[in-house]
């Protein structure tokens, strides 16, 4: 099941697994049964999405290619590149 979540109350989240699709961008998120298909307030909801390895940890840097609302995860479920 897949469960629609505005940007804004996306804050906070801790981001399991991401991917994409049709639909746009869906989620995996600690705490939360379903995948949430992350919604943009334009409604255009196109992402671009990258993971940022820092010396605190994985983040997962999302940005809404219409209007460029951006929203900033941590992502545990990330590997790290081989040094």
């Amino acid at each position: 099941m897949v469960r629609e979540v505005a940007l804004e109350a996306s804050a906070g989240a801790i981001v399991l697994a991401w991917r994409t699709g049709e639909q746009g961008l869906r989620l995996r998120v600690r705490g939360q049964d379903d995948e949430i298909l992350l919604r943009c307030r334009c409604d255009r909801s196109h992402w671009i999405v990258r993971e940022q390895f820092e010396a605190d940890g994985v983040h997962l840097l999302v940005s809404c290619h219409n209007c460029g609302r951006r929203q900033r995860y941590v992502f545990e479920g990330a590997q790290r590149p081989a040094a």
